[in-house]
């Protein structure tokens, strides 16, 4: 773990750096809020667009394999790309931000979390929850839904008027009910 910490110190850095505006998603941020798991990855949404790929593929490009091609594909059709980092083999997933309002609402709701000397930019609890709920639906998976369960006991304080209106409106409301009370 400890080296895919410094991974992520050196994205952070390095996005920080490029004035690319991402937030950290996944088994990282489910770490930070409730629950470490295993991962060899680290997800993160960024805001970019085609003007941005040569800043990015040059932040990475001394000590890392990033395909300018697949990060100018993914800004276009709003897809995904990968960093390698050479030298420990560790992924950064890049996702780029889509369109639609409901990624873009929990995109200005990442907060900064202070990991150990540094700040990262983190998705929101809440909004972590909805996400998974919404890739365990298309995915049919319960990694997910145990995922939700454990976010739910670690985190109490947890909007629920926010979770609830974009529930339902992402066709959650039953399946969000139905963790709530188990």
């Amino acid at each position: 773990m400890d080296e895919q910490f410094e991974f992520l110190k050196l994205v952070v850095a390095r996005l920080d750096a490029a004035r690319i505006p991402y937030m950290l998603t996944g088994s990282l941020a489910l770490a930070i809020y409730a629950l470490p798991r295993m991962t060899r990855d680290i997800d993160l949404v960024i805001d970019g667009d085609e003007q941005r790929v040569a800043a990015l593929v040059a932040a990475f490009a001394l000590d890392s394999y990033v395909s300018a091609e697949a990060a100018s594909t993914a800004m276009r059709e709003h897809g995904m790309f990968n960093v390698i980092h050479l030298a420990t083999l560790l992924k950064a997933d890049f996702i780029v931000l889509a369109p639609q309002a409901y990624e873009r609402a929990k995109f200005a709701r990442r907060q900064a979390v202070d990991l150990d000397g540094f700040s990262a930019m983190v998705i929101a609890p809440e909004d972590l929850v909805l996400s998974k709920l919404l890739w365990g639906r298309g995915a049919g998976s319960a990694r997910q839904e145990e995922d939700v369960r454990a976010l739910l006991e670690q985190n109490p304080g947890l909007d629920w008027s926010y979770l609830e209106a974009w529930a339902e409106r992402l066709e959650l409301t039953d399946l969000i009910a139905r963790l709530r009370s188990s």
